[in-house]
């Protein structure tokens, strides 16, 4: 029984699941060794605080706090944005040799 053909928002939708799925798996394992604890209490208060602002002020205000206080914060912490750029680069490799592996079953690559 042939099987029906996806539609292109339907390929990137399960693009998109698999690279998130990947990218929290592999985020979340080089965090436990890449960051201490200190620092992860640390940029968890900050996320907290960034929420908590954008609910309470203005956006021009959010916008400009966040161009000048926390997006430097968080740039500055090289094992964040290394956990971040590695597990980002591996969800986008495991979504398209997904997608590749799916499309050449149903021959369509």
């Amino acid at each position: 029984m042939p099987q029906p053909q996806l539609t292109l928002p339907q390929q990137y939708g399960r693009f998109l699941v698999t690279g998130a799925f990947v990218f929290v798996l592999v985020f979340w394992g080089l965090s436990q060794f890449l960051i201490s604890t200190h620092d992860a209490h640390l940029n968890f208060a900050a996320v907290r605080l960034t929420a908590k602002a954008s609910t309470h002020q203005p956006f021009s205000v959010w916008l400009q706090n966040f161009e000048t206080a926390y997006l430097p914060f968080f740039l500055r912490q090289r094992s964040l944005l290394g956990c971040y750029m590695i597990a980002s680069t591996f969800a986008w490799l495991a979504g398209f040799f997904h997608d590749t592996k799916i499309l050449r079953k149903e021959n369509t690559l």
